[in-house]
């Protein structure tokens, strides 16, 4: 008897118009915070939504009355947050943060107040682990501890880059429970978010990457040799940039260098590169009337979104994957 699949994914709705377990549940989703004053709770409603795994957790919460929430400090969670509707108010003791509808900010992790009045909200908590380890690949191992320094991404192309990666997680990612039992779909999935984060708000080792020069990445062809033998052995792996930089024996910024300058690429470009021709060889030997489908190899090799991997596969290779395993 095949032993049931346990699913890395949880999820979560949630409806109440008992304010005081709506709070409750709310805290256990978010943080611990303390209700000062709220209005009109004979007319209290709560909608509480998402999806839960590892390092995130993505929600979408409707919270029905108006409050005014203290939230202590925060030292494991970044929280963003996107309003859809209602009123919002945030103040730190140094600035005062009215979040614009559509548009995601990250929440500040001082102490806040939060005024709020029938907000419908999208949330991403991200564990403070999971970026530091996205810092680290990103802009190298000395990276202090990630601190965001503004709330506001840096663009609002930025803003809609990051929303697309959100939704790719969430959507064709943790919204298929059949992708999402894939590890190393699910690991690339959150890193790229992890990633798009640092990138889109501006924190403190985005602005040391900006400032500093990288004296790393001489023409050492053993150093490369060592990266792309790693590469080339663990691409069934949930690997990153500083697991191959470790077997190389460089540092991450040293890595980056030496690819950008003799590879034109980057680290992850290649090891998307070797998925991709591993996928190609598997969908060669593939028999599909045994019940081998494009989405499943591409998953196998970490697209999660089969769509996506056909348009990368006809750049490749001059053809659709679903020719290629009709062959």
């Amino acid at each position: 008897m095949t032993e049931p699949v346990t699913s890395p994914v949880s999820r979560f709705d949630v409806r109440s118009s008992d304010p005081e377990y709506s709070h409750e549940v709310l805290r256990a989703t978010y943080t611990d915070f303390a209700v000062r004053t709220s209005r009109n709770l004979d007319d209290f409603r709560l909608a509480l939504t998402g999806v839960r795994t590892g390092d995130v957790v993505l929600a979408r919460t409707r919270y029905g009355a108006a409050a005014e929430m203290g939230v202590p400090p925060q030292d494991r969670q970044f929280h963003l947050a996107t309003y859809a509707g209602g009123r919002v108010c945030l103040r730190d003791g140094r600035e005062i943060v009215t979040p614009g509808l559509g548009t995601p900010t990250m929440l500040p992790r001082r102490e806040i107040t939060c005024r709020l009045a029938d907000v419908d909200v999208r949330t991403v908590s991200l564990t403070s682990s999971l970026m530091d380890r996205a810092a680290r690949s990103a802009f190298g191992a000395d990276v202090p501890p990630t601190r965001f320094t503004s709330t506001a991404p840096v663009s609002p192309e930025a803003a809609r880059y990051w929303q697309g990666v959100v939704a790719h997680l969430r959507d064709d990612v943790l919204g298929d429970d059949a992708v999402a039992a894939n590890p190393l779909v699910l690991a690339e999935a959150t890193r790229a978010l992890a990633t798009a984060t640092l990138v889109v708000f501006p924190n403190v080792g985005l602005a040391r990457a900006g400032e500093r020069t990288d004296a790393g990445g001489r023409a050492d062809p053993a150093v490369l040799r060592r990266a792309l033998a790693y590469i080339d052995e663990h691409a069934g792996e949930d690997i990153g940039v500083d697991d191959i930089a470790a077997a190389a024996r460089i540092g991450v910024r040293g890595l980056q260098h030496m690819f950008r300058r003799h590879r034109r690429g980057t680290p992850l470009e290649e090891l998307r590169r070797v998925r991709m021709a591993r996928a190609h060889a598997d969908l060669r030997a593939a028999d599909p009337t045994s019940g081998d489908t494009v989405g499943s190899i591409a998953a196998r090799w970490g697209f999660a979104h089969s769509g996506r991997f056909s348009v990368e596969y006809r750049h490749a290779y001059g053809c659709s994957p679903s020719a290629t395993l009709r062959r």
